[in-house]
């Protein structure tokens, strides 16, 4: 155990299970406001009358948030308060859900999406640091394997069932629905974080020495690398429909239950690579190794010479193993913070660098594929991206090692 790794170390001496669980799920919750639009969004045109550019806007808008905010957040929670923070999240994310399922045209419901996408950020980058509150040391591995799989396990949830929530009670219902939830969460972890933290013991650091956090190599390079993870499952799982449709020629709904299954399994490898570091593997030898399983499931999944049943079967692989890599970048949040009192500003310095790469991994393979005029030549930016990967975590253990 390194020396930050000791003074990351300091907190209950046992594990508060309950609150761990319900701050995961707080954030799978949070999620789901990023899957709920797409699925909507023909329903929601045709209601509105928005144009596709519009349309975009309302799915894209969390990207862009995530981008801009992402360490304003973490460092609002480091300074005003993790617990405190989060709840505010969730009352800016049922406020804005109900206030888009009245909304009468693009600008009330842009509007309303730009407050979500503050919730949405806001709670997954303060989230972590709850961890440290309410966990004993020897399980903060293990906890944050398991935390990282709750984008793709939001994504499929959302995937799955919206299509039916669509079908009986429209988007509007859908919208209530996830405001009524987040209500429901805000309640739940509100009561189950009550008791056990020490946050309130510790003092709260200048809200500018948080923000300067960006200026600090470690936890830039950390969240560089988690923009090149994110870039590829992100671009994996966002264009897995329109590959099966066009490439593979399978239907519209058979594509999007493949999507949800692909998506799901990067949770157990989020668990994977949590057991593996709580057994002691090291941090930058599982994510070296990830990076190069993913490159070569890369290469079989959109190689147009196999079978439907080899690429997807790649594709199930890829999402599974390169779960492993957020559980070890979130575990290496609390080393790298300048101190522990900034693992809040850290963390949303990641969140920047995964909306940043969602948002380029799918344009840069768009481009490529549009430009050779087929799917083959699609591994390359992924392969580019778990390249950089590798260099990335090299100067990540390097910055650790001189620590």
């Amino acid at each position: 155990m390194n020396r930050r790794d000791e003074r990351g170390g300091d907190g209950p001496s046992r594990t508060n299970w309950l609150a761990v669980a319900m701050v995961i799920s707080a954030a799978i919750v949070a999620s789901f406001q990023i899957g709920k639009a797409p699925a909507a969004l023909p329903v929601m045109r045709a209601d509105l009358g928005l144009s596709l550019d519009e349309g975009v806007w309302i799915i894209s808008i969390f990207n862009l948030m995530g981008i801009i905010f992402g360490m304003t957040a973490g460092a609002m929670g480091d300074r005003l308060g993790h617990r405190r923070l989060l709840m505010a999240g969730f009352v800016a994310m049922a406020a804005a859900s109900f206030l888009g399922a009245v909304a009468d045209g693009f600008g009330t419901l842009l509007a309303s999406r730009v407050l979500e996408g503050f919730g949405f950020i806001v709670i997954v980058a303060v989230a972590p640091p709850l961890f440290l509150l309410f966990s004993a040391e020897r399980h903060r591995r293990l906890i944050f394997g398991m935390y990282s799989g709750y984008w793709p396990a939001s994504v499929a949830i959302m995937v799955l069932v919206t299509p039916a929530i669509l079908d009986v009670i429209g988007w509007r219902g859908l919208w209530n629905v996830n405001g009524v939830l987040a209500v429901v969460m805000l309640v739940i972890v509100a009561l189950v974080t009550r008791h056990g933290g020490t946050e309130a013991e510790t003092a709260p650091p200048p809200f500018p020495e948080a923000l300067r956090t960006f200026l600090r190599i470690g936890p830039m390079v950390l969240a560089l690398t988690f923009a090149t993870y994110s870039s590829i499952h992100g671009t994996v799982v966002g264009l897995l429909p329109t590959f099966y449709v066009e490439a593979e020629a399978v239907g519209l709904g058979l594509a999007a239950t493949l999507t949800a299954v692909v998506a799901m399994v990067n949770v157990g490898g989020n668990i994977l690579g949590g057991l593996a570091m709580h057994r002691g593997a090291p941090r930058w030898l599982l994510v070296i190794a990830t990076f190069v399983l993913v490159g070569a499931s890369a290469l079989l999944m959109y190689d147009e010479s196999l079978s439907l049943g080899i690429r997807l079967a790649a594709a199930v692989f890829l999402s599974f193993i390169a779960g492993v890599i957020p559980a070890c970048l979130f575990a290496g949040a609390a080393v790298m913070a300048p101190s522990p009192q900034l693992v809040g500003a850290t963390t949303g310095l990641m969140m920047q660098g995964s909306q940043l790469g969602q948002l380029v991994g799918p344009v840069a393979m768009v481009w490529v594929v549009t430009t050779a005029g087929t799917w083959d030549v699609a591994p390359v930016t992924l392969i580019v991206a778990a390249l950089g990967g590798c260099v990335l975590i090299l100067v990540l253990r390097a910055i650790e090692a001189r620590r």
